[in-house]
């Protein structure tokens, strides 16, 4: 059996493990050490395998590290990361419990900023540094000093599988504090269960992201001090439209290579041709 159906074997019943384990009404801590120590179970799988394995060709080495160790790694980070910071957040007022979503949310932005152009590297799908990054024989140029890279096994994996993993776990941290965000918006709103938007979005979801970022940046609501996540439960309730994951929406926008505001500029352009043909009629 190849190293990749052997992974995917072992990445499938991680999944449903996880899927399982979100359903046993245990506190959040015991569900993220639960989960880790799951991963921890299934890199351990892939390990084993790996012992005895030689890989059949560049091409499939680089396809494991880049894709499927890094998906292993990405859910490690994650689900420490989240375990550590629930064990440390607040058990004070709701003002309190933002206000450490919201800081802890600046560091995770902060990383992303510190890593901008492997994060990139990611998002545009290139493959052009693959034989670099994802060969363990190759000779990758220093990212970054780091002390982990003294102690990084090259055997199971190389660095930029590790960086790319944090990376990404990082990602998915980010789009977890911004639903905590969310539902405590959403717990001191006004409580309607027969909600129904005469109005709905029938645009994309980006569009609509898009729409929320130019109105926080705009400081045309409430002078500026209304939060991303504030006006993205506004929008989503007023248009019907399901906004969770918005930020890792605004990051693929934020990535695109021409164009980063084409609902913007379209719906400049469809406005001042609005105009435009009520000039003509006169």
């Amino acid at each position: 059996m190849s190293i990749l159906a052997f992974s995917d074997q072992i990445i499938s019943r991680l999944k449903n493990d996880l899927e399982v384990l979100k359903m046993d009404g245990e506190n959040k801590l015991i569900q993220f050490e639960s989960a880790f120590h799951l991963v921890d179970g299934a890199l351990d799988k892939i390990k084993l395998f790996m012992d005895k394995y030689e890989f059949a060709s560049d091409t499939e080495e680089i396809e494991f590290f880049k894709h499927h160790l890094t998906y292993l790694l990405r859910e490690s980070v994650y689900f420490s990361e989240l375990f550590n910071m629930e064990s440390v957040k607040p058990a004070g007022s709701e003002h309190e419990i933002r206000k450490f979503y919201e800081k802890e949310l600046l560091s995770v932005q902060e990383f992303l900023q510190s890593n901008q152009n492997l994060y990139n590297y990611l998002l545009m799908r290139k493959e052009n540094q693959d034989k670099v990054f994802f060969l363990r024989s190759a000779q990758a140029p220093v990212y970054k000093p780091n002390l982990f890279w003294h102690t990084l096994d090259t055997r199971y994996c190389t660095v930029y599988t590790l960086y790319c993993a944090r990376i990404m776990g990082t990602l998915s941290l980010a789009g977890y504090i911004h639903d905590q965000l969310l539902f405590l918006h959403d717990a001191k709103s006004p409580v309607n269960e027969d909600r129904n938007p005469q109005l709905l979005w029938t645009g994309k979801k980006a569009d609509l992201v898009e729409l929320v970022y130019a109105l926080k940046t705009s400081n045309a609501i409430n002078y500026g001090n209304a939060s991303v996540s504030e006006l993205a439960t506004i929008l989503a309730e007023v248009f019907g439209k399901e906004l969770q994951g918005y930020y890792r929406t605004f990051l693929e926008i934020k990535s695109r290579k021409k164009n980063r505001t084409l609902f913007l500029d379209r719906c400049k352009e469809n406005l001042e041709a609005y105009m435009s043909s009520f000039e003509a009629g006169k």
